[in-house]
């Protein structure tokens, strides 16, 4: 582990995390979408909806890093939320920074809906918004971030700044916020790719370590990831 520190609130977020299955450990290897099997997966879908106090304090912690990592030039934080665990995700950190008072640079957070069909080939060209997301992109008001739930390979983050750059966001200055990092190479690839700013809350490592120490998964469980962060690596 990286000697990361977890304050009251992190550990309370942990255990939520836990509980609602945010995050899953198992002695069976999920297969994730990258193809690599691991004995632990990060959700966040129903998971975090369908429980409001894990939704709060996952939006508590995207707002705090994100007013700790603002620079000063920067304008209102607008959240772009990668479909479809990012999505909420957005939402919430716009929501608490409301209702908390947490303002970067003295603006709340908001945040646009980013299209769930994002991933296929084509966009439809009909309607109220032709583009991948809700929204004329307003660079001089809105700092863009986009925000994720987990970073393996970091081709999502890729492929979301190509369909972001087709709407006419300016992807060359947009931050990337991620929950958990995988530490597989991910996040390598993705400055490889030219992202400038990326801010990772969690790292899988230090989260199994964690888990274990407020026994909510077996110790054993570390050596487990540490192998796959060895065996799988995206570079």
């Amino acid at each position: 582990p990286s000697g990361q520190v977890f304050f009251h609130d992190d550990l309370e977020l942990l255990k939520l995390m836990a509980k609602y299955g945010f995050i899953r450990q198992s002695d069976q290897p999920f297969e994730l979408k990258s193809g690599i099997l691991s004995h632990v997966y990060v959700y966040g879908r129903e998971d975090v909806t369908d429980n409001p106090e894990l939704e709060w304090l996952i939006g508590r912690k995207i707002a705090k890093l994100i007013i700790e990592t603002s620079e000063p030039l920067d304008n209102q934080p607008c959240l772009i939320g990668i479909p479809s665990a990012g999505t909420a995700l957005a939402q919430a950190a716009a929501m608490v920074s409301f209702r908390e008072q947490i303002m970067p640079n003295g603006y709340f957070i908001c945040h646009r809906v980013m299209k769930e069909a994002f991933m296929k080939e084509a966009l439809k060209k009909h309607g109220a918004h032709p583009k991948w997301v809700n929204g004329e992109p307003r660079p001089n008001l809105h700092t863009y971030w986009t925000v994720d739930n987990v970073v393996t390979d970091g081709a999502t983050k890729i492929e979301t700044n190509e369909r972001l750059r087709a709407s006419g966001y300016p992807v060359e200055t947009i931050p990337s916020f991620i929950l958990v990092d995988r530490q597989q190479g991910g996040v390598k690839r993705m400055e490889q790719a030219g992202f400038k700013r990326i801010v990772v809350a969690f790292y899988l490592l230090d989260l199994a370590f964690a888990m274990g120490e407020i026994k909510n998964w077996p110790k054993s469980v570390v050596r487990l990831v540490e192998e796959e962060i060895k065996a799988h690596q995206f570079l």
